[in-house]
């Protein structure tokens, strides 16, 4: 049986990290009058479909429609309002009409071939606005447009006389007529409300709300949006780079490698991420263009997999490279099923995992707030990695494996070692791959980007100095915890009682695997023999 011995100064961490994570939150909550907390969906993905498909119904005398409902958000007018601390007042004056999140429901008439979008409000099953898909061969005219779009701003609550006609942009030149009205009162900073209406030559067959955003601020989330790209394609290069030199220590130790090593760990990796891409077929469709839905969401899917097994390979590459390195040194920080310490290995990894995700949990809260506070930090929602955006969002933390095994073999196992040869610096070689590592998580939408940046090093410089203390076993339970908890806890969003029980097992499933692990080995290979030292030596 595995005696277990707690850390203390690990433990001491731990309980570091929970009052630095509690502290920040009590702060949080303190300034909840000025912030506007986001609203979870109170309706059903079903009774939005059925909104949306009545309405079309109600309007186009269309019926037997099939649906499709994803969850979407207005992120560049969120981002605004959030950089201009114009949030509450948002919400104060349009947040129950036009919310910044909401669900898009896809309305298809299968007999006519119409195709219609239909937004709707995810909190009360609103229609917030609505456009078909249609090539218009014939348009109708403009002053009768006109008539026809002010009975329309009536309709929908609105005074037509505190709406102005104003010119089309060139770039919105479509077939049929559109055209778009400014309202004159209650702008937000410099943004204004528009609508924009869309006819064919009978009728309107589109309403969307629009709120003009300064072209300073698009310019500036573009440039934001450009750094994030360029760093993301840095850390894709540097990361190519550290797979290259990885074939070329495979060639260089291959008479020393055991290649068996790394397979079961690639094949979960894989099987696992094939999962998600599957899972993630709606936020597929959701990033996708109207137009060329199918089609945009089929090639996405196909993409995604391939790019699943390009990671697989270079995962594996990773595993088997870091790992002969390592032992080519004398240092083993990944002992074997075979080595009579393994189960050990991995029930104290998890504990101490555990202790040390409590800690990283609390240090990244106070950067958060820290950023929020002194460098005007923000996030918009991201519908491309919503929960909201998936078959079964149950599935979701089970992508905690897939980070916590592919990110430390890969910037740990591999990477540090690589740069330990290059620069013969403990310190720099944990400093440069948490860099690249941190740099592939620009890609977030959280501004401005260097800050996310720097979030992730610090974390990356945690987790090296883990895996140089502890070994490979204890960096993968640490990450895994990590992110089991944040991806555990964001089910509880959801309301259900099953996804909250979901979120409470994906929590403790690192403590399940290891128990599991650990009573498997020592049933197969007898329990470690007390006072017995692992064949590992420390590595600081």
């Amino acid at each position: 049986m595995i005696r277990s011995k707690i850390n203390r100064s690990l433990l001491l961490l731990a309980c570091i990290g929970i009052v630095l994570y509690i502290g920040v939150n009590i702060l949080y909550g303190l300034q909840e009058e000025e912030a506007v907390p986001a609203e979870n969906p109170t309706i059903s993905k079903q009774q939005a479909a059925d909104s949306a498909a009545q309405f079309i119904s109600e309007r186009y005398r269309i019926d037997r429609t099939k649906t499709f409902v994803v969850y979407q958000s207005k992120k560049a007018r969120s981002g605004y309002l959030q950089k201009e601390n114009l949030s509450e007042d948002y919400t104060a004056k349009y947040g129950e009409r036009y919310p910044i999140d909401y669900y898009q429901v896809s309305v298809v008439d299968p007999v006519m071939k119409r195709h219609f979008e239909v937004e709707i409000n995810y909190t009360n099953a609103r229609i917030i606005g609505w456009s078909e898909d249609a090539t218009v061969q014939s348009s109708i005219s403009k002053q009768k447009a006109d008539i026809m779009a002010k009975e329309e701003i009536r309709k929908q609550g609105l005074n037509p006389d505190d709406f102005i006609a104003i010119e089309k942009p060139a770039a919105e030149e479509e077939n049929g007529t559109t055209l778009f009205y400014e309202k004159q009162s209650e702008s937000l900073g410099e943004a204004k409300l528009q609508l924009r209406m869309d006819f064919d030559d009978k009728t309107i067959i589109g309403y969307n709300v629009i709120f003009s955003l300064p072209e300073s601020y698009q310019a500036w989330l573009d440039q934001q949006d450009s750094s994030a790209s360029i760093m993301t394609w840095v850390s894709m290069g540097f990361t190519l780079l550290m797979s290259l030199a990885a074939i070329i220590y495979i060639l260089i130790l291959r008479k020393k490698i055991d290649f068996r090593r790394g397979l079961l760990l690639t094949v979960i990796f894989i099987t696992i991420y094939i999962i998600n891409n599957i899972n993630m077929y709606p936020a597929f469709k959701a990033m996708a263009a109207t137009a060329n839905e199918g089609t945009a969401t089929l090639i996405a899917s196909l993409f995604m997999n391939l790019v699943t097994m390009l990671l697989g390979i270079s995962l594996y590459l990773s595993l088997a490279a870091g790992n002969g390195l390592w032992e080519s040194i004398g240092l083993r920080l990944w002992p074997s099923w075979k080595e009579r310490h393994f189960g050990s290995e991995v029930y104290h990894g998890m504990g101490r995992g555990y202790l040390l995700a409590l800690f990283i949990l609390g240090v990244q809260q106070v950067l958060f707030y820290t950023g929020e506070v002194n460098f005007d930090v923000w996030a918009v929602s991201d519908p491309s990695n919503s929960v909201l955006n998936m078959l079964e969002p149950r599935l979701f933390p089970l992508m905690a494996w897939v980070a916590a095994i592919s990110e430390e073999a890969t910037y740990r196992l591999l990477g540090i070692m690589l740069f330990k040869k290059l620069f013969r610096s403990n310190i720099i070689a944990i400093i440069v791959p948490s860099v690249i590592w941190a740099a592939s998580h620009t890609q977030y939408p959280i501004y401005p980007v260097y800050t996310r940046l720097i979030e992730v090093t610090i974390i990356g410089l945690i987790l090296g100095y883990v895996f140089l203390k502890f070994g490979f076993i204890t960096a993968v339970f640490a990450h895994a915890c990590m992110d089991s908890i944040l991806m555990g806890m964001s089910l509880f969003s959801l309301g259900q009682w099953s996804d909250v029980l979901a979120g409470i097992f994906y929590i403790l499933l690192p403590a399940l695997i290891a128990i599991m692990l650990a009573w498997l080995h020592e049933k197969r290979r007898g329990p470690l023999i007390p006072g017995e030292p692992p064949p590992r030596l420390e590595a600081l």
